[in-house]
């Protein structure tokens, strides 16, 4: 049965709350599918509930049917739902779609506290309750209170990371940290760095280091891709073959440590997904990095919202990319560090416990007497 849920969230949910297109399904197995999502919940919430608890919290969108059973069993006891993935800001294309959202957005109207990543992620869902779910109230208070980093945790860590890159002082680094999805756009990246430095001579070495986390290897799909950024490394290499050094190096697995480093001595930080509910990596680099480095994103990814005025944004296709990185290589000394240092402030200000606490307190408010 958790096999059953999770071959759909990842091959319909996923990608349809990322604005990707989703594969036909017909209503008998849209049915099956719902069904083993809401069994699951219901254990999920009955192994959860417990009379010596103050409130809950329910974290993102495989689990959004646990709210409702939860107030089945606990009435009066404050539930808050954390979405930490986008909700599709398009209006759906077809009724397996509106079906799915719906039977996502029910779930989670069961709290009293629906909380997003981003203003615009709260407005979509608002706007789909109220195209798709007229007689279901908005009880629920909605509020954006975007998850973060623990700036000094990272801060503490770094310093015990030993150097792991193998670059020299003058090397230019480009890093892309991903887990091996279809929405990170790893492909892009790679085709867009290796026409940068084709258009761009330096004396300089450049290297872009991919970091991929393999991410649903269980499903061919993702097999696949994990194959495809292999081979598109490969060939790229080749094609950068004259500069007498190996520029692209990809790294697979879940090296946190290389994580950090990367993130510490990056001079571009490429994060061009095609759609992300926030992506901390984004976070966890402006912090970490000591060269001011300048971060290359798409607008789509949920960060922006708070720092896509400190950040070089672009769309996600090769062309857009080339010239995002074209901008950013082009920014003089004073600019990188001044869009460094406005990063920093904005993390350190709105930080993992801000979060925390914003949850804490939604709790405390809704404790019924």
């Amino acid at each position: 049965e958790l096999n059953q849920s999770d071959w759909f969230c990842t091959h319909y949910i996923w990608p349809l709350l990322h604005d990707l297109p989703i594969p036909e399904l017909d209503a008998v197995e849209l049915t099956r599918h719902l069904e083993s999502i809401r069994s699951i919940c219901r254990a999920v919430a009955n192994n959860c509930a417990d009379f010596s608890n103050d409130g809950y919290l329910v974290n993102d969108f495989q689990l959004s049917q646990v709210p409702g059973v939860l107030r089945e069993f606990e009435p009066r006891k404050p539930i808050t739902f954390f979405l930490h993935t986008p909700w599709p800001k398009t209006r759906p294309s077809n009724n397996l779609a509106i079906e799915i959202l719906k039977f996502l957005a029910t779930g989670m109207l069961g709290a009293d506290v629906i909380e997003f990543q981003t203003q615009k992620d709260l407005q979509a869902f608002e706007r789909f309750v109220s195209d798709y779910l007229p007689a279901q109230l908005i009880d629920a208070e909605l509020k954006v209170n975007p998850v973060s980093v623990n700036v000094q945790a990272l801060k503490s860590l770094s310093a015990t990371v030993a150097d792991m890159l193998d670059l020299y002082a003058d090397d230019v680094s480009y890093v892309h940290i991903a887990r091996s999805d279809p929405t990170k756009n790893t492909l892009a990246t790679i085709r867009a760095f290796t026409e940068i430095v084709r258009l761009n001579e330096s004396q300089a070495r450049k290297f872009l280091d991919l970091l991929i986390v393999p991410s649903r290897q269980q499903w061919p799909q993702y097999q696949e891709l994990l194959a495809e950024i292999a081979d598109c490394v490969e060939v790229c290499n080749a094609q950068l073959g004259s500069l007498g050094y190996t520029s692209i190096r990809l790294h697979v697995g879940n090296d946190y440590g290389l994580a950090i480093q990367a993130l510490t001595r990056y001079d571009y930080l490429i994060v061009c997904s095609v759609s992300d509910g926030l992506n901390l990596v984004v976070k966890e680099g402006a912090i970490l990095n000591t060269r001011n480095g300048v971060i290359i994103s798409t607008a789509t990814v949920g960060a922006m919202a708070e720092l896509g005025n400190f950040c070089v944004l672009t769309d996600a296709d090769d062309v857009s990319i080339v010239r995002a990185l074209e901008v950013a290589e082009k920014l003089d000394s004073n600019k990188r560090e001044e869009m460094s240092v406005q990063l920093k402030e904005q993390i350190k200000e709105f930080d993992a416990s801000h979060w925390a606490q914003s949850v804490v307190a939604s709790l405390k408010v809704l404790q019924k007497v």
